[in-house]
């Protein structure tokens, strides 16, 4: 009994104790201090207020609510959580899947543009394609086979046009199933398209300023001067064909020029290294392979 008394009082007065003390907190903060601004050099009060702890404190928990607030509407309303949170928001989320999108449209249009540009100058060097090089190492009976032209459509239309213009027929007369290939010029082969010797195209003897004819409409992407082929103009075609002139003593036509099957592109010359008198080179390629001439034209 004695021993519960004891510490019935013992915990009043614990009690009593921690009233005391949080009394004394609450009297502290209500306590008003006087807060005084005076300029150093005169010592004179400028101004003063009186404020107590209890509202200080309350001053700066209104102003820190404010600005959350303030900063809450910021990030809900505005794109400023694009800005501050990496990835955040789904404007930034659609920005990187189109840039992503871009990145790899150019990518594929360089490749193209690297492929097509190397292409090009094996061409103007007469270097042989990769696909042409596989045809050179096949055996001489596949690469001079001659094709059984009744049995295909295109194949026997293209065989009666050459028959029918090399006894004299009208050469204006439409009878390739895709394009009319014009001749370049007229006159005689001198060294026929051979792909085991590496002369991928026709040499074809004429007059000397004779004007050369462009075979099909293209565009030319290539003309100027190469050391070996002379002056050398390359046409574009539709269905991936290709054209070359070489050994041109003049070019009529510029590189991005549109061009009209039958139009005058240049003139027959004798320029450039591997040449012994004036001719016009000639060559066909479609798709990396050089086609021989002879088989579409008759000159």
């Amino acid at each position: 009994m004695f021993t519960h008394a004891f510490q019935f009082k013992k915990y009043k007065f614990v009690c009593l104790k921690l009233s005391e003390r949080i009394q004394n907190f609450v009297e502290r903060l209500r306590e008003r201090h006087k807060l005084t601004y005076i300029d150093d050099t005169t010592y004179h009060e400028k101004w003063s207020f009186n404020v107590s702890s209890l509202s200080l404190i309350s001053i700066v928990l209104v102003y820190s609510l404010v600005l959350i607030v303030v900063v809450m509407v910021l990030f809900r309303y505005t794109s400023l959580n694009a800005y501050v949170m990496a990835g955040g928001g789904d404007e930034t989320r659609l920005m990187v899947e189109q840039q992503t999108h871009t990145i790899d449209s150019l990518y594929a249009i360089t490749s193209s543009n690297e492929k097509y540009l190397s292409d090009l100058k094996k061409l103007l060097n007469d270097e042989p394609f990769d696909d042409t090089a596989k045809l050179q190492k096949q055996d001489t009976t596949y690469v001079n086979y001659e094709p059984d032209f009744s049995k295909s459509k295109e194949d026997s239309i293209l065989r009666q046009k050459v028959e029918y213009e090399s006894k004299g027929g009208n050469k204006n007369e439409k009878s390739f199933s895709v394009d009319f290939f014009f001749p370049p010029v007229n006159g005689r082969v001198s060294q026929s398209y051979n792909l085991q010797k590496g002369h991928y195209g026709v040499d074809v003897v004429t007059t000397a300023d004779e004007p050369i004819k462009a075979c099909l409409d293209g565009t030319a992407i290539a003309a100027g001067w190469i050391p070996g082929e002379g002056n050398i103009l390359i046409i574009q075609h539709n269905n991936d064909l290709i054209s070359v002139y070489k050994h041109c003593s003049v070019l009529l036509k510029n590189q991005g020029d549109k061009i009209l099957t039958g139009d005058p592109i240049g003139i027959v010359g004798n320029t450039g290294e591997n040449t012994s008198g004036p001719h016009l080179h000639f060559e066909l390629w479609q798709k990396g392979i050089a086609l021989n001439p002879q088989e579409f034209i008759s000159f």
